[in-house]
C-alpha cells in the first residue's frame, strides 16, 4: 500500500515537473522582443548623418559586469562608440604676461597692457649667439659688481651688455587683431579677444574629434536632437528618437514580467522532480520489524 501511494505521487509530481518544463519551451517561442521605430541601425564601421554631421559607430562590445540584459543578454552591459567631427569647434589659448612664446620661429616676450589692450612681443635676444657672431669682442662675458661687460679683443676693452646689445625688435597686436597661435596641429590664425594685466585671450575654430559611449537605455544629443540607444544584438546599435522612450520602458516591463513568470515555472519543474524523487525513494525505505 506504501509503495502504490508514494508510485501515485511521483507520478503527479513527474507529471507536474514534465508539463512545467514543457510549458517553458512553448513559451520561449512568444518571449517579447523589445522592436523600436530606430532612425539608424549601425554596425562596427556604419555612419549615421543628422543636421549635416556624420556620426561613425565603432567599438560594439559587451562590457564587464553587471548589466541588466536588456538587449544584450546578461551578465554584462553593451556598449559602443560613436564618434564625429566637429568641422568648427571652438578654441582658446591664454599669452601670459612676461612668459616667453615663439613668434615667426623665434623666442619673444609678452608684455600685455590691459589700459592700451595691447599685447606686445618683444624679441628675446640670444647673447651667446652675438658674441658668437662678433669676431671683435669675446665669447664670454666679464661680470663685476654685479654687473656684465663685454670683453673687446683689444686692450681687453670693456662695454656694459646693454649697450653693446642691439634694440631688440618687437610686435604690438590689439583687441582684435589676428595673432598666429602656435600648435600642436599647426599655426592657428587666433583672435585677441581680451587683454588683461594677467595675459591675452585667444580664441579660433578648427576641427575637433569628438567621441561619446553608447549603453543600453542611454541618452545621447546628437546635433541638437535626443536619442536613446538600444542593442537588439551582439553586433548591432540601433538610435532611436527620444520620443519613443515610453515605448521602449513598456517593452522591457514586459521583458521583465516575462522572465519572472519563466524562472517561476523553472522553480516549479526543478521542485517537482526533487518530490518525484524523494516520493520513489522514500516508497523503498525498509520497514520496521
Amino acid at each position: 500500500m506504501q509503495r502504490r501511494a508514494a508510485a501515485a505521487y511521483f507520478a503527479f509530481f513527474l507529471v507536474i515537473s514534465v508539463a512545467a518544463y514543457a510549458y517553458i519551451g512553448v513559451a520561449q517561442s512568444q518571449r517579447p522582443h523589445v522592436t523600436l521605430d530606430a532612425s539608424a541601425e549601425l554596425t562596427n564601421e556604419s555612419t549615421f548623418t543628422v543636421g549635416g554631421t556624420t556620426y561613425t559607430a565603432s567599438n560594439i562590445h559587451m562590457s564587464g559586469g553587471g548589466g541588466g540584459g536588456h538587449g544584450g543578454g546578461g551578465g554584462g552591459s553593451m556598449a559602443a562608440d560613436l564618434s564625429w567631427t566637429n568641422e568648427s569647434s571652438r578654441y582658446s589659448a591664454t599669452l601670459e604676461h612676461n612668459a616667453t612664446t615663439t613668434y615667426q620661429n623665434e623666442s619673444y616676450r609678452v608684455l600685455t597692457d590691459a589700459n592700451e589692450s595691447t599685447v606686445t612681443l618683444r624679441e628675446e635676444l640670444n647673447v651667446s649667439a652675438l658674441l658668437a657672431q662678433d669676431s671683435a669682442v669675446k665669447n664670454t662675458l666679464a661680470t663685476q659688481n654685479g654687473s656684465k661687460y663685454v670683453v673687446y679683443h683689444s686692450n681687453n676693452t670693456q662695454v656694459p651688455l646693454e649697450e653693446w646689445l642691439p634694440e631688440p625688435t618687437s610686435q604690438t597686436f590689439s583687441t582684435g587683431d589676428t595673432y598666429p597661435h602656435q600648435t600642436d596641429s599647426g599655426t592657428q590664425d587666433a583672435t585677441i579677444t581680451n587683454v588683461s594685466e594677467s595675459g591675452a585671450t585667444l580664441e579660433w575654430f578648427a576641427p575637433r574629434d569628438n567621441t561619446v559611449e553608447l549603453s543600453e537605455g542611454g541618452n545621447v544629443t546628437l546635433s541638437n536632437q535626443q536619442f536613446f540607444a538600444h542593442f537588439p544584438d551582439h553586433q548591432t546599435v540601433e538610435l532611436v528618437s527620444a520620443q519613443h522612450y515610453g515605448e521602449y520602458q513598456t517593452a522591457l516591463h514586459r521583458q521583465d514580467y516575462f522572465k519572472e513568470r519563466t524562472n517561476g515555472l523553472w522553480g516549479i519543474s526543478i521542485l517537482s522532480g526533487i518530490a518525484a524523487v524523494l516520493m520513489l525513494s522514500m516508497a523503498y525505505l525498509p520497514n520496521r520489524g
